[in-house]
């Protein structure tokens, strides 16, 4: 019986997790606000609807992932995210079938809240931290490769589902959208996510021995409580920092199409800026994930902030080509790069027992960002006949980002 056991050990651990929750992401990336963007002006045309009332379902959609994401956080530290993500994915293709069959305002808010709270509230707030519990050495990395995988099923999707779109319709497309999460998001996750690596005899990144430097950093971090994070400067700072960082992202992102066409940009221009935005933030995830493991995360996030915030002056005056492909280069490749950054964040200060329920709590306020960053865009032109105020706001928000990063300490430092 020691034989196979030590095979089955040798074989099964964090690699075989991080495979799984890469399919996981690969499947929801139907949910994704970058390719939602293409089906916003057919849908718009069909039905008559206005911009406001097309945001407010991603709106909704987000709160209600807000609150139920310190749940699903608290689930996965307790039992593990093994069962929550194929949940979440039957949920996310059954609604992407109905999205197809959409034929009132009604119905498409229902459905489409539905698509997005469990984007935001199940599966992102159980993907990560699965991976925080199995990684310490190599959790930037394998963070990075999680969203990666999903910032390359966008690049992927955005040409075929504008091909979709064009030829047979978006009802089409959101049919093929829903086989994504039947596919990807289902069987890996239940042959391959455990809760962590102790309990399959495994000791965190799949190795046999490690040093006592190792085994200092991973106690050290394990000593807070959830009560003791919350008296943390540092907590509070970072919490309200993402929402401003999530208010920016899909208010610009879900309207950018609409906002450069009536900038005089071509269709053709803006599905192409469409791609280089996926693959700019590709590529900012990829380097957030090497960096993240060599240099400090904090720093890489203000430096990510102030890029992106000095992009969005580009965005307001964009009206060429040219222009359009800089503004969409820059800011995917920073406003991404935040993403990953934030998980491991958390990780690093706090460490991993209670990693579920700390990245749960904060995307309250990150997803309450996400719900209000559209409505805000919608309304300010629903008002103006314009995006630039929504846009000069946003800039002010991730300005504002900046500083409460700056601010916040280091409360390992005062711990030691």
């Amino acid at each position: 019986m020691i034989e196979p056991i030590k095979r089955h050990r040798k074989i099964y651990h964090g690699w075989y997790v991080s495979f799984a929750t890469c399919c996981s992401e690969l499947g929801n990336h139907c949910a994704s606000i970058t390719l939602f963007s293409l089906f916003v002006m057919p849908m718009v045309s069909d039905f008559g609807w206005s911009r406001t009332q097309i945001s407010l379902p991603a709106s909704l959609g987000c709160v209600s992932g807000a609150i139920l994401s310190p749940i699903v956080g608290r689930l996965v530290d307790k039992y593990g995210a093994r069962f929550i993500l194929p949940a979440g994915a039957v949920v996310l293709a059954v609604s992407c079938l109905y999205m197809s069959m959409i034929t009132s305002l009604i119905g498409f808010y229902v459905v489409f809240t539905l698509i997005r709270t469990i984007d935001q509230g199940v599966v992102n707030s159980a993907t990560y931290p699965t991976i925080g519990k199995w990684f310490f050495k190599y959790k930037g990395k394998v963070t990075s490769l999680i969203m990666l995988t999903g910032a390359l099923a966008t690049v992927v999707s955005i040409p075929l589902m504008s091909l979709v779109i064009t030829n047979y319709g978006w009802r089409v497309a959101w049919t093929v959208l829903s086989l994504f999460p039947i596919i990807f998001g289902i069987l890996p996750a239940l042959l391959f996510i455990r809760k962590n690596p102790e309990q399959m005899g495994l000791i965190i990144d799949g190795q046999n021995q490690i040093d006592d430097a190792h085994v200092y950093d991973v106690q050290q971090y394990n000593e807070w409580t959830l009560k003791d994070v919350l008296k943390t400067r540092f907590f509070w700072c970072v919490f309200t920092a993402l929402f401003m960082i999530g208010a920016a992202g899909p208010g610009i992102t879900l309207h950018l199409s609409s906002h450069l066409l009536e900038q005089g940009v071509s269709m053709a221009t803006i599905s192409t800026a469409l791609v280089i935005f996926a693959l700019s933030g590709a590529l900012g995830i990829g380097i957030a994930g090497i960096l993240a493991d060599k240099f400090d995360i904090k720093m890489l996030m203000i430096i990510a902030c102030i890029v992106a915030t000095l992009s969005m002056g580009i965005l307001i005056q964009a009206d060429t080509m040219l222009e359009t492909f800089v503004f969409v280069a820059i800011w995917g490749f920073s406003l991404i790069t935040i993403h990953p950054l934030i998980p491991v964040l958390w990780s690093h200060i706090y460490g991993r027992t209670l990693l579920g329920t700390i990245n749960g709590m904060s995307r309250v306020t990150l997803v309450l960002g996400l719900a209000s960053g559209p409505v805000i865009s919608g309304l300010m032109y629903d008002f103006t006949n314009s995006y630039n105020g929504a846009f000069i706001f946003f800039m002010l928000g991730s300005l504002g980002s900046v500083l409460l990063l700056i601010a916040s300490g280091n409360p390992n430092a005062s711990k030691k």
